[in-house]
């Protein structure tokens, strides 16, 4: 690839991989403005006769008029810009070389919470940005006929759009106040069963989400992991279509107790953090009993809450003589999991997945049960979905999918990121399994973190 291609390929990365922190993190989060930052930067770098103008042509994504190609971009990023420039009626977005970050960041306010029912919706989004005061952004509108109702998209593209909605779901349902609302819990039911439909259509692409993090993990996007993984040790169970909706919403609602005493019970000193701590699964069952008894599932959730820092050896708090429900077990897994593996503010570093794993094997048969431990260390694999590697021959990449072979954990599937010589250029999937005479071409080395590649958190989710 040429050099003078790649500050259109960085645009469309940037692009996508900001609008999607705003979706996921909201405005006001420092990876959200690292974004927005590394999004100015990139439209400078690509401006062309005073503008970058990023636009659509039939299906195609277009950088001052160049045609992006999926090699390069990747699916994930090109038909998230094609389906939500579509959906607006966008046909041209250009910046000017003297746009600002606030103008960026308030276009993509804008351009996120546009009502789409409208029957114009490029009309309303024109007028709002002009209500704010955007002037270094222009957009142009589509002459084309609209698209139909239901649109073929990639795969990624619907896994990622049942992850942001599951996200959304639940920050309106966190707090005291979002549980009483049914209509919310409607939505959170709706999100969760919408995540299990796209983990029976394509479980990699679900999966590899659970990697995004960030240095600063909000309370839903940790339950969202949670469900996640549950739902990969659901699955493996056999679970139905409906008992893995009742995991996935029990294991979203693991945590819920905690907001209650980050404004009711907390007070200065370690003692009473504690006592907070302890408190939570209790106080998040009574809430899920006394506003969630209209549905069948939301019983199991009050027990997952209840019971999810419950041992295997019946240990743990709170203390009970029984054993742990099915559902609970499993969420104890994930959580603990999702957990080992996230920076927190105790824990600067966070474990990798073979760190972590090792750690829960030590404890199966005393904090976690031995066979589900077994089942989720199986489906889990060494190197996760979205893990990124560095393989013998200096290239990077990240894993797709699991290895072909059982007996090969070592051996994924990979899409090469990173060139040998350094140059971050997307290209095909390799089977690690491949070789000659027995031997493979490319072994992995090590497990890479996000920052050890990417800028920031955007250019790491556009890639995925």
């Amino acid at each position: 690839m040429s050099a003078s291609f790649l500050p259109h390929r960085r645009l469309v990365a940037a692009l996508f991989g900001t609008l999607k922190l705003m979706q996921m993190y909201g405005r006001e989060h420092d990876a959200t403005r690292d974004g927005l930052g590394n999004l100015l930067e990139a439209i400078q770098a690509a401006v062309e006769d005073s503008e970058a103008r990023v636009g659509i042509r039939g299906a195609r994504v277009q950088v001052n008029g160049r045609t992006m190609r999926t090699a390069e971009c990747g699916t994930l990023a090109l038909g998230f810009l094609t389906s939500e420039w579509t959906r607006r009626g966008i046909a041209l977005v250009r910046f000017s070389h003297e746009v600002t970050i606030d103008d960026i960041s308030d276009f993509a306010t804008v351009f996120l919470d546009l009502d789409l029912s409208r029957r114009e919706p490029f009309d309303d989004l024109v007028k709002d940005c002009a209500t704010r005061g955007v002037r270094g952004i222009i957009l142009e509108k589509t002459d084309e006929a609209p698209p139909e109702p239901v649109v073929l998209e990639d795969r990624r593209q619907n896994a990622m759009r049942s992850y942001l909605r599951g996200l959304r779901a639940f920050k309106e349902v966190l707090g005291y106040d979002g549980l009483r609302d049914k209509r919310n819990q409607r939505r959170a039911r709706r999100a969760v069963q919408g995540l299990v439909d796209r983990f029976l259509e394509d479980e990699s692409a679900v999966l590899a989400l659970a990697q995004i993090r960030s240095h600063d993990v909000k309370l839903f996007q940790h339950s969202l992991h949670v469900c996640l993984y549950s739902l990969l040790i659901g699955q493996r169970l056999a679970m139905s279509r409906r008992q893995l909706g009742e995991l996935g919403l029990a294991a979203l609602f693991h945590d819920l107790g905690k907001t209650a005493h980050e404004a009711a019970r907390l007070r200065p000193g370690p003692k009473t953090k504690w006592i907070a701590l302890r408190d939570h699964p209790a106080v998040g069952a009574q809430l899920l009993l006394d506003e969630g008894t209209t549905h069948e599932g939301m019983l199991k959730a009050a027990i997952a809450a209840y019971e999810h820092h419950v041992q295997y050896d019946r240990n743990g708090f709170p203390r009970v003589d029984y054993l742990p429900h099915l559902v609970s077990r499993i969420v104890t897994i994930a959580d603990c999991y999702e957990a080992l593996t996230t920076t927190r503010a105790y824990r600067e570093m966070p474990y990798s997945t073979q760190e972590a794993l090792s750690l829960m094997q030590a404890k199966a048969g005393t904090l976690f049960d031995p066979v589900l431990l077994k089942v989720f260390v199986n489906a889990l694999g060494v190197y996760p979905i979205g893990t990124l590697v560095e393989l013998s021959t200096g290239e990077v990449g990240i894993v797709q999918e699991a290895p072909a072979e059982d007996g090969k954990p070592s051996q994924p599937l990979v899409r090469i990121i990173v060139t040998a010589t350094g140059e971050l250029e997307p290209a095909a999937e390799v089977d690690l399994a491949e070789g000659t005479d027995g031997r493979p071409l490319r072994s992995i080395i090590r497990t890479l973190a996000p920052h050890e590649v990417f800028g920031n958190v955007g250019d790491y989710v556009a890639a995925m």
